[in-house]
């Protein structure tokens, strides 16, 4: 070992240094071998932390021969003669015999060793952590480590399919490692130097294959034994469930879906085009698929991509078109028992076919659905054409036919079913008759107990036209139209529709389809048709908080119909006294125009009967042409049994411009059944009639001329009226005449007064 010769900054004062060479101040110190060395010396692990490092010594015989103080070094490289850069030492002034280290990094390697220090710039000889000939090393944050310069240890790897990463100890003084692999037992090595990191990461190797490895570290003139190890890559997986490329996708679909199980989980990493690519409906699918917000673009389909799906799916967009081969069918799925959150479709759904009699679902997402759908929305194009005679079919934009929960979801696309003649539907039990007459909508076309609606909105137009209804074969009873959901069966709140609503119902040379058996009605409602499919009961639908500003414009050459058309909802639910359909907050002010030859009730909210309580119209009522047995209001149509009537404001516009039965400004007609109700409701209406309307009230425009007891509005709280029929201005003094039409009758009372 040599000697070491002594730096400071100043005489007298020795200083920790790091990193920079002191200026020698010592020119005449010297060795001393006579004078005593430290005795003992060791590292203190109670006074060492993450970043210091404490040691201790015996010093006796160094204090009784007059040592001063002694020198602490630390430095990686024992063999130096002086305080060299890497180095840290400290003097310490006798009698203290111990002391701590600080400012040291955690994890870097030092040899430790002390010197006494004595009068006339003379020293001792070094005592070292452990011994001169072995000594010690001191690993900051962990203790004292056998420094002997050995091969790494604890080399192991993890390996993927193509891939693996092996990690080995660090070797005290290390300047670098030597990385090598091959395959096993055969060829030459792959090497790797100048390694700073006790890691590395071979990419590009074969599946299932297995590799030597070894490592050995390097410092200066010095290299380690070898430490060996052997790791062996992965066997391929059947399917990765990151999708990020098209054979990815197709796979999905073709295999995988129908495999997986409910933990299992898929997702998009990106957009994924399949266009020109044949896609495979999967027969099944109860895992979850996550599109991470990206689109399955190109679509060209005639099969749902999922028949059957009782997973989930969310935050996906579908892009594309569809021409459906199959009777239920959505771009997603046939038929859905599973969640569906933030679904986006932007294909085109175009189904042509010959006639339709078995049961036919279409819509943009789902065909039928009994799972959650959340925030989904459709933006593609839902058409159903034929060539003949239609029945048994459901349209929707979302979903065809649903049992499920609807919730923040809206369609923006068309939705449109154009045939010559729906075909025969015959009235009766609903339940033991299995045909249905056509249900078309924004949304949903025919919902069944377990539906439920909430924040969602349709901006779509929806179309229904029949071109030749004189070739059908009997009645057609009933077709249900709506912005929202066509055949109701359950609550919707807070919802609203802009898009408009057309019905084109004609013959073929418009002649009026007339004759014993030959209805042909049609429900129409901006958010609703009506409860007509609603199983035995046909009742139960509320609608709360709805809005419709969508025009309706309806066309009928079926004169031996009783049709309805209401801004919220056309017809209700069934007009017995137990009937719990309501509609309640709702608003409209879409204008409705009436075309035709059809016997039509007319409501600004509602077409039929039903409770209706604190709702609000301010719309344009258009009629040119209906059947004589017609009427319109505001609030309703055709209002009948002792259903609750109550806090309804009316206003707006009616233009009759043919010859119907009543006009009134909350109610058009009322039917011959007791009811006492009308407390809080305001009509101010303006009407104008360019044929013989007998019937105009600003309160009803007939009343039914029966027994029953009838009585609107109460002495304390009458009906408010405003407005002007046909020109003249209503006013305190003659508003009393024009509160009905055919009022004042016997056992028939309505409290009025004018003003708002």
């Amino acid at each position: 070992m040599k000697s070491l010769k002594i730096f400071a900054v100043a005489a007298g004062i020795l200083a920790l240094a790091a990193c920079t060479k002191e200026q020698e101040i010592y020119s005449v110190a010297k060795l001393d071998e006579s004078k005593p060395a430290v005795a003992s010396f060791s590292y203190d692990d109670a006074a060492s932390g993450a970043t210091s490092a404490g040691f201790a010594w015996n010093a006796d015989a160094a204090l009784t021969a007059g040592a001063t103080s002694f020198t602490l070094e630390l430095t990686a490289d024992v063999s130096v003669e002086s305080v060299e850069n890497a180095s840290k030492f400290k003097v310490v002034d006798a009698p203290a015999v111990s002391y701590v280290m600080n400012g040291l990094s955690k994890g870097a390697f030092y040899y430790a060793r002390i010197r006494a220090n004595y009068p006339g710039f003379l020293y001792s000889k070094w005592t070292y952590l452990g011994s001169e000939s072995n000594p010690m090393a001191v690993c900051v944050g962990t203790g004292v480590v056998d420094a002997k310069f050995g091969a790494p240890a604890n080399l192991k790897a993890n390996a993927t399919e193509t891939s693996f990463k092996a990690t080995w100890d660090p070797v005290p003084f290390a300047k670098s490692y030597v990385f090598e692999y091959k395959a096993a037992s055969v060829g030459d090595w792959s090497v790797i130097g100048d390694l700073t990191a006790t890691s590395y990461e071979v990419e590009g190797l074969v599946a299932k294959t297995a590799y030597d490895i070894r490592v050995k570290a390097v410092a200066e003139d010095k290299e380690s034994e070898y430490s060996t190890g052997s790791v062996t890559t992965l066997e391929p997986s059947k399917f990765n469930p990151q999708m990020s490329k098209v054979t990815d996708l197709v796979e999905f679909f073709k295999t995988e879906a129908a495999l997986a199980s409910t933990g299992n989980e898929y997702s998009l990493e990106t957009d994924i085009d399949l266009t020109g690519v044949e896609v495979p409906s999967a027969a099944s699918f109860k895992g979850t698929l996550d599109g991470k917000g990206h689109a399955i673009k190109g679509l060209a389909i005639t099969n749902p991509l999922f028949a059957e799906l009782s997973g989930s799916v969310k935050n996906l967009t579908l892009e594309g078109t569809a021409t459906p081969s199959v009777k239920v069918f959505g771009v997603l799925a046939a038929n859905s028992t599973g969640s569906l959150f933030k679904v986006v479709n932007k294909v085109a759904v175009s189904y042509s076919v010959d006639t339709i009699s078995d049961e036919t679902l279409i819509a943009g997402i789902v065909g039928n659905a009994s799972g959650s759908i959340s925030e989904c929305s459709n933006e593609g194009a839902v058409a159903v054409s034929a060539t003949g005679g239609i029945v048994n079919l459901a349209v929707g934009g979302i979903a065809a036919k649903a049992a499920a929960a609807f919730e923040k979801c809206t369609n923006s696309g068309n939705v449109s079913v154009d045939s010559p003649y729906a075909s025969m539907r015959k009235a009766g039990n609903i339940v033991t008759i299995p045909d249905y007459a056509p249900c078309v909508a924004g949304l949903v076309g025919y919902a069944l107990d377990g539906f439920s609606m909430t924040g969602s909105s349709n901006s779509g137009t929806v179309t229904y036209k029949n071109t030749t209804i004189d070739k059908t074969d009997g009645a057609v009873e009933r077709i249900l139209v709506a912005g929202l959901v066509a055949a109701t069966n359950g609550s919707i709140f807070n919802s609203n529709n802009s898009g408009k609503i057309v019905i084109d119902v004609k013959t073929s040379d418009r002649a009026p389809r007339t004759g014993t058996g030959t209805s042909y009605i049609v429900c129409v409602g901006g958010i609703a048709g009506g409860d007509y499919y609603a199983g035995t009961t046909q009742t139960g639908t509320t609608i709360d908080g709805c809005t419709n500003s969508g025009a309706i414009d309806y066309v009928s050459d079926a004169a031996n119909a009783n049709s309805t058309v209401g801004g919220i909802v056309g017809w209700p639910g069934v007009e017995g006294a137990g009937s719990t359909s309501t509609s309640n907050k709702c608003i409209n002010t879409g204008k409705i125009t009436v075309d035709g030859v059809s016997k039509v009730r007319i409501g600004g909210i509602a077409g039929g009967s039903g409770h209706i309580t604190d709702c609000q119209n301010d719309n344009e009522i258009v009629i040119n042409s209906a059947n004589s047995s017609s009427v319109a209001g505001f609030i309703c149509g055709f209002h009948t049994q002792n259903h609750v009537f109550t806090g309804n404001v009316a206003k707006g516009k009616m233009d009759v411009k043919c010859q119907i039965d009543g006009a009134g400004g909350l109610l058009g007609g009322q039917g011959n059944q007791a009811i006492e109700s009308g407390t809080g409701c305001k009509a101010n209406c303006t009407f104008t009639t360019t044929a013989e309307t007998t019937n105009i009230g600003l309160v009803v425009g007939k009343i039914s001329s029966g027994d029953k007891v009838v009585v609107l509005g109460t002495e304390a709280d009458p009906i408010k009226v405003k407005g002007s029929i046909n020109g003249t201005e209503i006013t305190a003094s003659n508003f009393a005449d024009y509160i009905g039409g055919n009022y004042p009758l016997a056992n028939k009372t309505i409290y009025a007064a004018f003003g708002e």
